[in-house]
Formats: structure tokens, sequence, C-alpha cells
């Protein structure tokens, strides 16, 4: 199975677009007054403006990023913050291996550094 798309409804559009744009840096695919979608490489992301603030039960949104990525991300939320000051994007913190923010919306995304062990022909395991 895989997913196709995500859709999330929000009050906060404009919010979301600076900070999908900005600190994440995902591309534009689409962008009306009410909606926006979002390339995420093999899927998509869809913000969808309404005129009352959604039902939201605990839910997450979790992305794994190569590690230079990661890196990279950590820095952009620092300056996002800086820049800007305070935002609907809640800031939980980021160290080596988690970075959290709450959105506009009270849904939690996490970003983790993928850690996949690069193995050369020299190297071996030991058990």
């Amino acid at each position: 199975m895989k997913l196709s798309g995500l859709t999330l409804d929000t009050v906060y559009f404009e919010d979301y677009l600076s900070f999908l744009t900005e600190v994440l840096e995902l591309e534009l695919q689409e962008l009306t007054d009410i909606s926006m979608r979002l390339d995420l490489n093999s899927t998509w992301l869809e913000i969808k403006k309404v005129p009352t603030a959604p039902h939201q039960v605990a839910s997450n949104v979790e992305f794994a990023l190569e590690h230079d990525e990661y890196e990279a991300l950590k820095k952009r939320v620092d300056f996002f913050y800086y820049r800007r000051g305070p935002s609907r994007f809640l800031f939980l913190g980021a160290d080596n291996y988690l970075c959290s923010l709450v959105d506009p919306d009270g849904r939690v995304w996490r970003f983790v550094p993928d850690f996949r062990p690069t193995l050369s022909p020299y190297t071996s395991l030991t058990l």
C-alpha cells in the first residue's frame, strides 16, 4: 500500500503557506485562495482553508530526512523563529535525533534523521 497524498484542513492557511515553503522548502504544485498542494517527492500534501477550526484527534505527521537535510532543516527552523519571532507553529525542540513542532491546529510534526548505515566492502559487522 502506498499513500498517494495527505490533506489537512485549517483556518490558519497563511501560516501553513509561510512555514511549509520557507522552513520545509516544499515546492508548491498548485496555489489558490483556499488550497495549496505541495510536492513531497513521491506524494503530495494539500492544505485546505476552512471557515471553522477542524477537530483534531491527536494526529501526528512524521518525516524521515537524510542526515544532511535534517541538519539543514534545524538551521532553517532556528532562522525562521529568529527572523519572525513567535509563530502559530510551536517549536518543541530539536536535537540530533528529533525535531518537533506543533502546528496551529494541534497536530504534532516530527522530523527525524534517517540513519541508514553506510557499509563499505571493507566493513565487518560483529553481533
